[in-house]
């Protein structure tokens, strides 16, 4: 974005937000998403069968049978969700949309006339797509009785309607994702079609009403599993955690050399992985510490690279991995617990080797840390450390194993605890709130209850008592941080859900037609059985569809045409088991896939970084892909190394040495290449011979081969001796 001086940069996600936020269209949206919300608690989260068993045990029984009556297929929910998101969709995405690129005089001209005013054609949009799915929702139940087809009868009212209902979807994905996605999905569907002789029938019937296209795993896993983690998400920043957690790290970072830099590191991961968007963090957190990292050194184009990298790496950590990681549970039919353990050292280790770089990065250029005075006082933020318990209890929850619905819930109710604590109520009422959160838990198990099920109880009503202390001067400020976080969390939502949903008609499209097997054989042939050569066109395939295709629709798409043919590779050729060599093979792709928003010549992490810090781009985006390069090495190591994912140890099908010798490895290739890109390590290497060794024998480390890793450790260990010296200045 143009800019000058020192004017703030308006973001089109923050544009965005404003959308639809007045008058009757608010109220529009509003209801929407709070419909969305009470079908999702209600049946995907199952409320409604604990509340019949809750009635029946305190003696309502006939309460108890009117809510056994109020019951949906899960299907049936699908569609409605699908009909509420088109449309809220329509009335907070603009038909046109901003440029990052544009000025702050251009963006403001915007505003004027997509933002502050809802055009005529979108509200048509909108109530059109809502009410399309809702006849989509009707056929669906009558597909359930007639087994996946279409009453004959039918057909000429539901051919036409299911042709609306997927353009409505392509126009809207159009305005949340980009045109790119759509000119994928199309290249797809019409190979599908082709496939199946242009049937339009059978295309609708599957695509639009049925299990293979709209409806398919990714669709299915948002709606059961990732709308509870985004309202989750969304109310731990309406509570102001990610400002909390930015002032704490900024206590304990902030005085150090590159301070403002770690401070970016830790606050923008924890934030990434809150909101899912690589994109949207760097526009969030990164304006408050880009501007700081500029103040203490760092030049513009670092600054913004180090939010992007930083940004980038929140879609792999743990507990909340992004939409992503919950559709490779199901793909892999596993718990999403397993994919929390087996993503968590990956993404310790990239973070890690993040702030290795960046604080060598501050001792090349003899940087100090912030004055005293910027610097937050500890002492104070050490008294909110509660605020953290929401995120700690889902860790532990799930690794406990604890289903993901109820671990939510259950952390929810820390949260609404936290947030009432965090609160300016008096004391008085900070106590009542908690006693009566005890009493209501006390009362679920009284009722006969599991613990398990009391907790969950308990949470889901909470959520409705603490809304309708609306009604209460102490804790009014509460009770809307919990209704904003419903609708923002479906706003929010929408290109995610969206995304996913045209995801799954890829999905049915590569699987419909056998593609995802031949192109799987096929980069076999091609890489002529060479393991790291096949690694290396998976990864490519990775980046180049995601420069294109959202996360969740990369991972989809790559998952399907190179996870199967990673996982047979090493099976044959490492002798690893099938399930571990599976895990490690779409950990691959997820990973790369996410790789797109750093990587030139999109790079869009990047390419936001550059315009908050009113860089280069092209210069930003070399410097993220520099700093973020333990992310390019790390899939490779745990491919051949699978230990380093944690999860196969404890399945007891690869033994410990696998995860010492991936840490070493990983060690060897972080130190060694870190050393040549940055040209510091214990002093300066200006020679540029040396760095090119460094950094050539970095990536050859990524191989895990002794003899490899050796030479990168003595290399290291010989350059920070002679760079002390001064002998490579």
């Amino acid at each position: 974005m143009a800019g000058t001086g020192n004017e703030e940069v308006i973001s089109p996600f923050k544009l965005i937000s404003m959308r639809a936020r007045r008058g009757v269209v608010r109220a529009y949206v509003f209801s929407l998403a709070l419909m969305i919300a009470v079908l999702e608690v209600f049946y995907i989260l199952n409320f409604q069968g604990t509340l019949e068993q809750f009635l029946e045990q305190v003696g309502l029984e006939g309460a108890a049978s009117v809510v056994a009556k109020l019951t949906l297929n899960t299907e049936v929910v699908e569609a409605i969700v699908m009909a509420g998101l088109l449309g809220v969709g329509f009335m907070i995405l603009p038909a046109r949309r901003p440029s990052i690129k544009w000025s702050r005089e251009e963006l403001q001209i915007y505003m004027e006339r997509h933002i502050d005013k809802i055009p005529l054609y979108d509200i048509v949009l909108s109530i059109a797509g809502f009410a399309v799915f809702l006849y989509v929702a009707y056929m669906v139940k009558m597909l359930l009785a007639f087994e996946g087809s279409l009453p004959p009868d039918a057909r000429p009212i539901a051919i036409p309607l299911g042709i609306i209902a997927f353009i409505l979807v392509m126009e809207l994905a159009r305005r949340a994702v980009g045109p790119w996605f759509l000119i994928v999905v199309t290249a797809f569907l019409l190979y599908y079609l082709n496939y199946n002789r242009f049937d339009i029938r059978y295309w609708i019937e599957n695509m639009i009403y049925w299990k293979s296209g709209l409806f398919n795993i990714p669709f299915f896993v948002m709606v059961i599993y990732v709308f509870a983690f985004l309202f989750f998400g969304t109310f731990l920043e309406k509570m102001g955690i990610g400002e909390y957690i930015t002032r704490l790290m900024l206590s304990l970072f902030g005085r150090r050399p590159g301070g403002p830099a770690k401070v970016a590191i830790v606050s923008s991961g924890v934030m990434g992985m809150l909101s899912g968007s690589s994109v949207a963090n760097v526009f969030t957190t990164g304006t408050f510490t880009i501007p700081l990292m500029k103040r203490s050194g760092f030049p513009g184009e670092v600054a913004g690279a180090v939010e992007a990298s930083a940004s980038t790496g929140g879609q792999i950590m743990p507990p909340i991995m992004g939409a992503a990681a919950f559709i490779m549970a199901a793909f892999l039919n596993r718990q999403y617990y397993d994919i929390v353990i087996a993503g968590f050292l990956p993404a310790f280790l990239y973070f890690a080797s993040l702030y290795y770089f960046v604080d060598i990065e501050a001792k090349r250029r003899g940087l100090k840390g912030l004055r005293e005075t910027e610097v937050p006082e500890l002492k104070p933020l050490l008294g909110k450390l509660y605020l953290f318990s929401p995120i700690v209890l889902l860790t532990i929850l799930l690794v406990m194993r604890l289903a993901p619905a109820h671990a939510v819930v259950a952390s929810l109710s820390v949260a609404l605890l936290a947030a009432a604590w965090a609160s300016n109520a008096p004391l008085p009422s900070k106590i009542a709130y908690t006693l009566a959160l005890g009493l209501v838990l006390g009362v679920a198990v009284a009722s006969g209850m599991t613990l398990l099920g009391a907790i969950y109880f308990t949470g889901i009503s909470f959520i409705f008592i603490s809304i309708a202390l609306l009604a209460t001067k102490s804790f009014r400020g509460l009770a809307r941080a919990l209704l904003e976080a419903i609708e923002d969390s479906v706003r929010n939502g929408v290109p995610v859900f969206t995304a996913a949903a045209l995801a799954g008609v890829i999905q049915g499209s590569i699987t419909g037609t056998g593609l995802s097997g031949y192109l799987g054989e096929k980069l076999i042939e091609i890489a002529h059985g060479n393991l790291y050569l096949l690694l290396v066109f998976a990864g490519l395939i990775s980046i180049v569809v995601g420069m294109g295709v959202p996360t969740t629709a990369n991972y989809v798409i790559t998952s399907l045409l190179s996870a199967a043919a990673i996982a047979s590779a090493a099976t044959s050729l490492l002798g690893v088991d099938e399930l571990t060599a599976l895990l490690a093979a779409h950990m691959f792709v997820f990973y790369y896939g996410i790789l797109a928003d750093v990587t030139p010549p999109v790079a869009l992490a990047a390419f936001a970084g550059a315009t908050v810090a009113r860089a280069d781009f092209w210069r930003t985006a070399i410097n993220a892909t520099r700093m973020a390069f333990a992310k390019y090495v790390l899939p490779f190591v745990f491919v051949v190394q699978p230990g380093l994912l944690i999860l196969p140890i404890l399945e007891g099908r690869v033994g410990p040495e696998s995860l010492v010798w991936g840490l070493l490895s990983t060690g060897a290739v972080v130190i060694a290449a870190s050393a040549g890109f940055a040209g510091y390590l214990g002093g300066h290497i200006r020679l540029k011979p040396i760095r090119v060794i460094l950094v050539l024998l970095g990536i050859i480390a990524i191989s895990t081969n002794t003899y490899a890793v050796t030479a990168a450790y003595i290399a290291s260990a010989v350059a920070y001796i002679l760079a002390r010296m001064g002998k490579l200045s």
